[in-house]
């Protein structure tokens, strides 16, 4: 009778662990795709932010602001009223009921939220000649910075303390020193970056790829030039992402398609101190405007094309789908990406 319980259980484990390691074949023999969802416009977004799996917020052209509570099955347009000749290029999202959108262009306006976009109360206008901001990014839900083209040969940059109920512009002589012909893509809100506590990144293109970097919340700034390619008011970086607080990744090359991207990848290891460029056997291929490390994942977005590394691959691997934006979600247990035409869609496997 022992023989026949011990050869039993046995028999149990053994079955166990074959499922188990079935299962497992199963989820790594899955690839990740854009399961495409409908937004109901044709408005571009540009600014993209995720707060869960099943809530998202993006906004783009035409004052267009749209959320999604659901994991994307509907998504409800919560624009903000009397704004349509706006282009809110970038958004940060907190929660389903809380998020703040910055404008490129003039009038320059940041509005705020804390009722899912049912009504919304501006926070920041200024109508000064030059003012464009690229982009916006947070600490946490209290400490925020946003940045626009050099003015007078030095960069704009914002901050707030109170959660965007209110904006300070860093002194003139604070701020970081942009070279002529140099700016920045307000091409998916992505382009500028917080990492950690205090760490903040901006990245420029034109005559020459340059990342501003600081480590006390944007008070002073250093710089370094990166490797990517630069020269044309149309290359440079487009979209910074952080896997901690050392390693990072810088995506870009020329808007004008994926045929005239060439360099468009670099790293660093020493919190963006210095970057190199990543082999050309393990770039993604093409212009890309977003790029997001997610577990072990990357995901770079292009507007003609886009593609995913997985840790251990040779080379990135296309995806269908054309995206401006990229964005891992609040909680860390989602992907959601944005683009042209109202293209919205969040992360799958099959």
């Amino acid at each position: 009778m022992k023989n026949f319980l011990a050869l039993s259980l046995l028999i149990l484990i053994v079955s166990c662990n074959s499922k188990e390691e079935k299962r497992t074949e199963t989820a790594e023999a899955k690839k990740p795709y854009w399961q495409a969802q409908n937004a109901n416009t044709t408005a571009g977004f540009r600014g993209l932010s995720a707060v869960s799996d099943q809530v998202a917020w993006a906004s783009g052209s035409e004052g267009t602001v749209i959320r999604t509570v659901d994991g994307g099955q509907t998504w409800e347009d919560v624009s903000v009223p009397d704004t349509d000749t706006l282009q809110y290029r970038d958004i940060e999202a907190f929660d389903a009921n809380t998020a703040i959108v910055l404008s490129a262009g003039l009038p320059a306006v940041i509005y705020k939220t804390t009722d899912g976009g049912q009504s919304w109360e501006q926070k920041y206008f200024s109508m000064a000649e030059g003012t464009f901001y690229d982009a916006m990014d947070f600490w946490n839900e209290q400490e925020g910075i946003a940045f626009g083209d050099a003015i007078n040969g030095r960069l704009l940059v914002l901050k707030t303390k109170d959660g965007g109920e209110t904006w300070e512009e860093l002194p003139f002589e604070q701020r970081p020193q942009a070279l002529d012909g140099q700016g920045g893509f307000a091409a998916s809100g992505t382009v500028m970056r917080t990492v950690g506590e205090s760490q903040a990144y901006i990245g420029l293109g034109g005559n020459e790829a340059s990342i501003f970097y600081s480590f006390d919340k944007g008070e002073t700034w250093a710089k370094t030039v990166t490797p990517l390619q630069s020269g044309q008011p149309t290359e440079g970086i487009f979209s910074i992402d952080f896997k901690n607080e050392k390693e990072g990744l810088i995506v870009g090359g020329d808007y004008r398609g994926d045929s005239l991207t060439k360099i468009n990848a670099a790293y660093t290891t020493d919190g963006g101190r210095n970057w190199f460029p990543v082999m050309a056997g393990m770039k993604p291929n093409g212009y890309r405007s977003g790029v997001a490390n997610w577990k072990n994942y990357v995901f770079a977005v292009g507007r003609e094309s886009c593609d995913y590394y997985k840790e251990g691959d040779k080379a990135y691997t296309p995806m269908e789908g054309q995206y401006y934006a990229v964005d891992v979600s609040r909680d860390g247990e989602a992907v959601w990406a944005s683009g042209p035409r109202g293209a919205v869609a969040k992360l799958g496997f099959k």
